[in-house]
């Protein structure tokens, strides 16, 4: 996880982990973290795809469903 996080960093997941719990993880957003546009980078076959995250939405319990189940290799962005 990079960008706007309290501790940004590797972080080794031994269990199925979501971006919010990463979030957790490396000690929540910083003041100034875009909440809105959190992406996760990911290749899949030779492709980079990205998934968008809106902590605003979750947090304010709207559009639970957008959580993303991280894999081997992603890499979430902060801005």
């Amino acid at each position: 996880i990079t960008g706007q996080v309290n501790k940004p960093g590797g972080y080794s997941l031994t269990a199925p982990t979501t971006v919010l719990q990463l979030i957790a993880m490396s000690g929540g957003l910083m003041e100034y973290a875009d909440k809105e546009h959190v992406i996760v980078l990911r290749n899949e076959n030779g492709k980079q795809t990205s998934y968008r995250f809106n902590y605003k939405e979750v947090a304010q319990e709207k559009n639970l469903n957008q959580t993303v189940l991280l894999q081997i290799g992603d890499t979430v962005l902060v801005p």
